[in-house]
């Protein structure tokens, strides 16, 4: 027979009396004498034991079309790496490279002949890691690759299958830690970019995930030289297969990783220089203090003349895809032609906003002056 449900269920006040009276005693037998009320980082402390998580070791990938030539890192490069290092962290940060660690590219890269910023990329990290890999010429379905770029992608998959971590491309600038990302439980972790595809500039997973290995082998049998069937595509069919697997792809939405594309509008929006903005750096010389931004929960709430209308909210953003109006010299954008020191300093567009806290840190440790080039030569 089934019982109503008051009947099944007891009194509120004698359950609620009894499970007071088993929490107490497992807090004597613990001897817990503080508040039991868990902290969200103690509830990260907690996961992050957890087999399935993904290691916090990030991986970049750069390669040489002739690797006896210099690399030419620019300050947006440098910008990139030192906000991935102070937010996340890493216990590793590999550089993938087709350049021999013994060879005269990276003495010059590490003496500055090559500029600054290549010598502080590979100066200013103790937990910098080369790693020489061979750089694939073609897919595995015969067809030949065309682009330096796609060479990239099919070394940043490779790279991630076998070691497991977290890929950004050098375009992509962290604004905040992804612990709780990376200690989810998800054994891969991507985002989607404008369009709804997922973004294959930013992407993390343990080592030996299904998604590495599944988008490994995707790629290479559908290569066709074309810019994204063997990357954003590949993986958006893989890891949207993948999600009905428990644990194994989690999906962040478009704001997580990649808010702004690359559309001529994507770029206004992230990298122009507002009408009316006022320069932070107005009477500011080398030497002076800058300014803090401190944008508490509330602030746009009480503090609206501080957010004017295009000002973008970043609240929702781990890190942002910066994609490049360069690869579009007809674009023209107003206040924009390179990431340097001043251009961020001045804090006049949504990205410059953004990457200021990180920009701000680097000029108050001496790494960066505000007259800096973006090619540091």
């Amino acid at each position: 027979m089934v019982l109503p449900f008051h009947a099944r269920s007891p009194p509120r006040l004698v359950v609620t009396g009894v499970a007071a009276f088993f929490f107490l005693l497992l807090l004597l037998a613990s001897g817990h004498t503080g508040s039991y009320l868990p902290t969200w980082p103690a509830a990260c402390v907690t996961n992050s034991s957890s087999k399935n998580a993904i290691p916090n070791q990030v991986h970049y990938v750069y390669v040489l079309e002739d690797p006896t030539k210099d690399f030419s890192f620019q300050f947006s490069h440098f910008l990139s790496m030192y906000a991935a290092n102070y937010h996340w962290r890493p216990h590793t940060i590999y550089l993938h490279t087709n350049v021999p660690a013994d060879s005269p590219t990276i003495a010059r890269a590490h003496s500055g002949a090559a500029g600054k910023w290549t010598r502080l990329i590979f100066t200013h990290f103790p937990n910098l890691r080369l790693r020489t890999v061979p750089v694939p010429t073609h897919a595995d379905n015969g067809v030949e690759l065309h682009y330096l770029e796609h060479r990239s992608d099919f070394v940043r998959v490779a790279a991630m299958a076998e070691l497991g971590g977290v890929y950004i491309d050098f375009d992509v600038h962290a604004l905040r830690d992804i612990r709780v990302l990376r200690e989810s439980g998800f054994r891969g972790v991507a985002g989607r970019q404008p369009g709804g595809e997922l973004n294959s500039g930013t992407f993390m997973a343990v080592q030996g995930a299904r998604m590495m290995q599944l988008w490994k082998e995707r790629m290479n049998q559908v290569y066709d030289k074309e810019w994204t069937t063997h990357s954003n595509i590949a993986l958006t069919t893989v890891g949207e297969r993948l999600v009905r697997e428990e644990g194994e792809v989690l999906i962040m939405d478009q704001d997580a990783f990649a808010p702004v594309g690359s559309g001529e509008q994507d770029n206004m929006v992230l990298f122009a220089v507002r009408d009316g903005a006022v320069s932070n750096l107005e009477g500011v010389v080398q030497g002076d203090t800058l300014r803090t931004f401190d944008e508490t929960f509330d602030e746009r709430w009480a503090h609206p003349e501080r957010f004017p209308k295009g000002v973008r909210d970043w609240s929702t953003t781990y890190m942002i895809h910066a994609f490049s109006p360069h690869r579009f010299p007809e674009r023209k954008i107003p206040g924009y032609e390179h990431i340097t020191p001043r251009y961020v300093l001045e804090r006049q567009s949504n990205l410059a906003r953004a990457v200021y806290p990180v920009a701000k840190m680097m000029y108050e440790q001496g790494l960066i002056e505000i007259d800096d080039s973006y090619l540091g030569i």
